[in-house]
């Protein structure tokens, strides 16, 4: 009875029991309780504000090119900055630029990390303004402060590449011939606004000429930057079994895209004159507001005005002593006149063209010694004095000397040492030959000083003195067109590969088609020169005119046509 009384009593107070919690639930607020955590975030110093960085250092994100924006951190915070991401956006003048977020390695605390937001453009790129804003994030939020950073976008620009120029050259100067070994310059000239990559050049020659190179004849360049140059140079030899009468060489030229490049063939003519080697060409290798056409050679080498009339009674003699040191052992290729030999071919070239001499009144001498040109000299004297008609035109370019002791002017051929004067041309007796042929214009152009200087340097002298010649009266139907006055040296043009008298002669000739008075060219002549030597050389150089009384009065109205 009492275990039944003790059972019954226990379930009637646990009924009570749960009951009462029941309504202690349902009747009070709920509370939870956590245990607090230490906590030790990451916290970001900026060592480095974002920084623009491009593949070519112009600051802006050219189309088709890998960038980035750069900034360096450190994690002065108490805890590992971990889960670390890279985040950028791009809005503006977005199209065609591709961003990426991407994963950070780990920063310690007090550790300093460079992050890196790539950034690509590609063939839509356009041109504008893009806005790139930069953070990096962290999973607990404890991320850097949000960085815009502004860049101009630009465009595709495609590059050209393309044979510019090409010239065949000897040794010598002579003509294309079988076995005699030549060389080939071909220049290429990026001739548009965009980068050329990958650049390749293939020659391609007919069977039977013979590559004197030793290796392939395929050239690569990684890039050519707007109007930048290559000068590619090859020698060769045609050997007795070709049997064509041109040489053609094809030039194959790829680059990055395939298609911003054009192939060329180039044809010589065997037995056509070559110039003399070698030739040299300045690169240009900056992008310039406007891109000029390289060249190999002079603007003046190019488009000679052609007379539509011969003169008949036209006579020209044309020397250009350059190589005086390979005929006298104690000289060097200092003592050589630059660019006298190539004065010369162009001069005999505006004679025959632009000046209607007939190619048969001309005599044309390259590196003449004492006998030689005292010999064509008298020859075209006397084929003149037959011609009551005649007029005569005397060039010149080389060295000239004066005797130390009487002062008397010389021209030097190539085979005469200055320290004897004995075989060389005295210039007055010159004058007077050649006015006594009775031709009714003699007109003399002298690319030389009469000083003792030169070009480069002056020839080897008893004594290292400049002389200022003597100057005689003239007599006769002559005109004298002289490179210097007084003691004053003539000198090169080297960017034009001319002397710089000879230069703005066949620039005036040019210009005027030879349709200029004599008074006109001198004053060209005197300005110029004056001007370009200054700027040019940082030396004076003054051409001046000298004529016979006879012709005092009248010498400035004469013209070639």
């Amino acid at each position: 009875m009492k275990k039944r009384f003790f059972t019954l009593t226990f379930l009637i107070l646990t009924a009570f029991a749960l009951n009462t919690s029941a309504q202690t639930e349902a009747t009070s607020p709920r509370y939870s309780f956590h245990i607090a955590k230490e906590v030790k975030p990451p916290l970001w110093e900026i060592v480095q504000e974002p920084e623009f960085v491009d593949a070519d250092g112009n600051q802006a994100i050219d189309a088709n090119e890998n960038c980035k924006i750069v900034m360096k951190v450190k994690n002065i915070g108490t805890g590992e900055g971990t889960g670390l991401t890279a985040k950028i956006s791009v809005s503006g003048s977005s199209n065609g630029i591709s961003v990426f977020d991407r994963r950070i390695p780990d920063i310690p605390v007090g550790g300093t990390a460079t992050v890196e937001f790539p950034v690509t453009a590609n063939m839509n790129t356009v041109d504008g303004k893009a806005t790139f804003t930069v953070f990096i994030n962290e999973p607990m939020g404890f991320t850097t402060d949000k960085f815009p950073i502004v860049v101009t976008t630009q465009a595709f620009q495609a590059p050209m590449i393309e044979v510019k120029d090409c010239e065949a050259t000897s040794k010598d100067g002579g003509k294309l011939v079988k076995m005699d070994p030549f060389q080939v310059t071909i220049l290429i000239q990026n001739t548009q606004y965009g980068l050329g990559e990958d650049v390749t050049v293939t020659l391609k020659y007919p069977e039977n000429v013979v590559n004197l190179e030793g290796r392939d004849l395929v050239d690569i360049f990684p890039k050519m930057s707007a109007g930048e140059t290559r000068e590619l140079k090859y020698k060769f030899l045609i050997n007795n079994i070709y049997d064509k009468s041109t040489l053609p060489l094809q030039v194959f030229i790829r680059e990055k895209y395939g298609k911003y490049a054009k192939d060329t063939t180039i044809v010589f003519e065997l037995n056509q004159t070559l110039g003399k080697g070698p030739i040299e060409v300045a690169a240009k290798i900056s992008a310039p507001t406007t891109i000029e056409d390289a060249q190999l050679r002079s603007d003046v080498d190019r488009n000679i005005p052609i007379s539509n009339s011969q003169n008949p009674y036209r006579y020209a003699i044309i020397i250009g002593n350059q190589d005086y040191h390979s005929f006298q052992k104690d000289l060097n290729s200092e003592q050589d006149v630059p660019f006298a030999a190539e004065d010369a071919n162009i001069f005999k070239q505006y004679c025959v063209k632009t000046l209607g001499v007939e190619e048969r009144n001309v005599v044309a001498l390259n590196n003449a010694t004492g006998a030689k040109m005292n010999q064509e000299i008298d020859y075209i004297t006397r084929l003149a004095a037959r011609d009551p008609e005649a007029e005569i035109i005397f060039y010149y370019a080389g060295h000239g000397f004066p005797d130390e002791n009487t002062k008397e002017p010389y021209l030097i051929p190539v085979d005469v040492n200055a320290s004897n004067l004995k075989s060389a041309i005295p210039l007055y007796d010159l004058y007077s030959k050649l006015c006594s042929t009775g031709a009714q214009k003699v007109t003399v152009f002298l690319d030389a000083c009469f000083s003792g200087g030169g070009r480069e340097a002056g020839l080897v002298a008893s004594r290292g003195i400049k002389v200022t010649p003597k100057r005689d009266a003239l007599s006769g139907n002559i005109v004298v067109f002289s490179a210097t006055s007084a003691d004053q040296t003539a000198l090169p043009y080297t960017e034009k590969n001319h002397g710089m008298f000879t230069y703005f002669l066949l620039k005036k000739l040019q210009e005027s088609k030879g349709q200029c008075t004599y008074s006109e060219l001198y004053n060209y002549l005197n300005k110029n020169v004056g001007d370009h030597s200054l700027r040019v050389n940082r030396k004076d150089q003054t051409p001046e005119v000298n004529m016979a009384s006879q012709v005092q009065e009248s010498w400035g109205e004469w013209r070639f046509n």
